[in-house]
């Protein structure tokens, strides 16, 4: 669209009672304003400072005002053009374009270009006033064309962006580019669509507010779809669907150019939300329109993580799921993370999944949790399922026993190389509706062998009579050791392990089995098993 240029006298503009607003003055404005830059040490968010990051807001030029490109601001007239005369004046000057205190209805898709830089002041707020299909291709904000990855672009609070109601539905934000920088403002109201969905190098979302989403499926919060280097930093999502994730596009129909894009580096930090239908942090390589099998997709999620991130979920709280790609999802860690899933419904789900498919042949390697728990499980605290599963360890984590109806605590099925370090597990429910009623603790092997299973200094509570600690029904080479098992109070026939003659090789040794009244504190009929040095047996 054509530049409308601000005449000489309001160049630069003039807060009430202050100085000049000038690129220099907009620099510290606002409490989440553009004055943590630069963002990542020594790289940064455009290419042309010398050091490859930010270039600085200087004083050399002004910034524009979307008032001067013919904005009315008023909620009702439609300010789809002048908003869009700003983002494109912006990226040719090389300016910020500021948007003021007031309502700016929008009814179309604004295209950003590479270089275009946002700056939306308290009061502000980009009104999206028309329904739209889900997909990139009908965002609020996107590239205006999806192929080519755009570089640069800004868009900082702290004013807000979203839907006028849950009936103007669509993605929110669209953005395949490098460089990329979302800051400190709010998303409120969206549906039918992510809130926020980015694929690109480098890409930074810190201290955004997303809020007021459809409670239904396809409603996310930030989702990460391709590239390398994206960092998430103390956002707060309150979404429908999915909170926090990194999950490529399994459809080659939805976005042809941006479809089976691999995700490196990728990390969310410090963020916290709740999710009212679905899950709170997930790692997908899936389709969910199509069955296994059906796609080229080979795309891989590596060395990912989520840290210091907590909330709420509905429909299990972790997953890690590669049902539809021949690549893998390998080297992903959760570290110091929390889900409640209090408001989950008793049904047949596991709060933390991890699962694969055989018919893709695709596969889940080297995941890691560390000090990362689920808290008022109403399902299986855990389900590890399917082949091509290796390399998970779990250290320092509590698998507490569900209020709700599910047999089990946690269960280890078809996978490799499973370990649990210094984990807590409760087999007995201690509070709520359920309290008293004793599950399955650990279970492994119920339908597909697992290899090198390892337990090690782990604390087993509240073991129910006719239960066992550690179920080992059938695996090849599993090692319990430096353990504690305890019966629940008055349960003279719980046990601490069973060996099932499926079993193979498994060792049993430096344990403390005081705290089992039975006699028989291992129930042995495996092949090969070693039971040596342990306490109370």
């Amino acid at each position: 669209m054509s530049d409308r240029s601000p005449s000489p006298g309001r160049a630069a503009r003039r807060l009430p009672g202050g100085p000049a607003l000038s690129r220099r003055n907009l620099f510290f404005l606002g409490a989440t304003g553009l004055a943590a830059v630069p963002l990542f040490g020594a790289g940064g968010l455009t290419p042309a400072s010398p050091a490859g990051g930010l270039r600085p807001l200087g004083a050399e030029n002004d910034v524009l005002d979307l008032r001067d490109f013919g904005a009315k601001g008023d909620g009702v007239r439609d300010d789809t053009r002048a908003v869009q005369r700003l983002i494109d004046a912006s990226a040719r000057r090389g300016q910020v374009g500021l948007v003021p205190r007031g309502t700016y209805r929008i009814t179309a898709s604004l295209l950003v270009p590479a270089g275009a830089r946002l700056s939306l002041n308290r009061g502000a707020r980009l009104l999206k006033d028309w329904a739209a299909p889900v997909g990139l291709q009908d965002a609020l904000l996107r590239n205006a064309d999806l192929s080519q990855p755009i570089s640069g672009v800004q868009i900082t609070g702290p004013g807000t962006i979203g839907a006028r109601d849950h009936s103007r539905t669509g993605v929110v934000i669209g953005l395949y580019g490098h460089d990329v920088l979302l800051r400190g403002f709010t998303i409120d109201t969206y549906a039918g669509g992510q809130a926020i969905m980015y694929a690109g190098d480098r890409g930074r979302v810190d201290q955004v507010t997303i809020r007021n989403s459809a409670e239904e499926t396809g409603t996310g919060g930030i989702r990460v779809f391709g590239g390398n280097d994206f960092l998430g930093t103390d956002c707060h999502v309150e979404s429908g669907d999915d909170c926090f994730q990194f999950v490529p596009i399994g459809n080659p129909q939805a976005e042809p150019s941006l479809y089976n894009q691999s995700i490196a580096r990728g990390r969310f930090v410090g963020c916290t939300g709740t999710s009212t239908v679905s899950r709170f942090m997930v790692a997908l390589l899936e389709f969910t329109g199509g069955e296994p099998g059906t796609t080229d997709m080979d795309a891989s999620v590596t060395d990912c993580s989520f840290e210091q991130c907590s909330g709420r979920a509905t429909n299990r709280g972790i997953v890690v799921k590669n049902s539809h790609s021949t690549g893998s999802i390998e080297r992903l860690a959760f570290t110091d993370c929390t889900v409640d899933m209090a408001r989950a419904a008793d049904a047949s789900a596991q709060e933390i999944r991890i699962q694969t498919d055989a018919t893709t042949g695709g596969a889940i390697r080297g995941v890691t949790f560390t000090r990362t728990n689920i808290t008022n499980p109403v399902n299986s605290t855990l389900r590890v399922g399917g082949p091509h599963i290796s390399g998970l360890t779990f250290d320092t984590c509590d698998f507490v026993a569900p209020s709700g109806a599910a047999p089990l605590v946690a269960v280890v099925d078809a996978a490799s190389d499973v370990t649990f370090r210094g984990c807590s597990f409760s087999g007995t429910q201690e509070s709520g509706t359920g309290a008293g009623a004793s599950k399955r603790v650990l279970v492994a092997g119920p339908t597909a062998p697992v290899t090198g299973l390892v337990v090690e200094r782990s604390r087993f509570t509240g073991i129910g009579n006719t239960f066992f600690g550690v179920d080992v029904l059938s695996a090849t080479g599993a090692t319990i050791t430096g353990s504690t098992f305890t019966a629940l109070a008055g349960a003279a026939t719980a046990r601490a392990v069973r060996v099932s003659p499926e079993a193979t090789n498994v060792v049993i040794e430096g344990n403390d089995f005081t705290g089992i009244a039975h006699a028989a504190p291992v129930a042995d009929r495996g092949v090969g098993t070693v039971v040596a040095a342990n306490t109370g047996a």
